[in-house]
């Protein structure tokens, strides 16, 4: 009973690293620190270990092996290799857009000077205007691994934008001092935001 249940447990495994190869190659991941490459080549390698271990599971006896075994490895690919790489672009340059035209993003950038470097540093002041920036570096770079953080779930900055707006709000309250007035209609142009960033670098 034990050796077919390992027997269905490893066709399970080898076919779960097939299907995870392929969707890959077509969807990618959601790896933050990884291109979907270096995924691809790591499920490869788990499917060439399963299959050693059918081998040494069932030797000779050729009726044990499963269908799922006869598939071919799959190839390898380049570490740096992402899939849907123009969506990624796509979504990451719509995220800055965001970025760049949201009310507490605005407001972090015209009240920053007005707090102390350990006040900053207490709400993640520049950790967080960061974001952005970062941002902008990326796409300028084709960083995709960075545009996709960023192009699958922008509400998450943004929520941080206003966390930290909110905090920083709290501070300039309790100093008595009344935050600068928002001028134009608060939102940077591309231009202005790039002279933001090597403000804040």
């Amino acid at each position: 009973m034990g050796k077919k249940k390992e027997k269905e447990n490893l066709e399970a495994q080898l076919t779960e690293s097939f299907e995870h190869w392929e969707h890959l190659k077509e969807h990618g991941g959601s790896d933050p620190s990884y291109a979907d490459g270096t995924n691809m080549n790591l499920v490869r390698n788990h499917i060439m270990y399963y299959k050693n271990r059918m081998v040494e599971e069932y030797g000779r006896d050729y009726e044990k092996y499963p269908e799922i075994f006869y598939r071919e490895v799959p190839p390898k690919v380049h570490d740096d290799y992402m899939a849907r790489a123009g969506e990624i672009r796509d979504g990451a340059a719509q995220a800055l857009e965001y970025y760049i035209s949201d009310p507490n993003f605005f407001y972090l950038l015209a009240n920053k000077d007005m707090l102390t470097e350990k006040e900053a540093k207490q709400i993640s002041l520049y950790n967080v205007l960061g974001y952005a920036s970062g941002l902008a570096r990326a796409i300028k770079n084709g960083d995709l691994i960075t545009m996709r953080r960023h192009a699958n779930r922008p509400e998450g900055y943004l929520e941080s934008f206003a966390q930290c707006a909110t905090q920083m709000m709290k501070i300039i309250n309790e100093k008595k001092k009344e935050p600068d007035q928002v001028q134009g209609n608060g939102q940077l142009s591309l231009f202005q935001f790039g002279m933001e960033i090597g403000q804040c670098r």
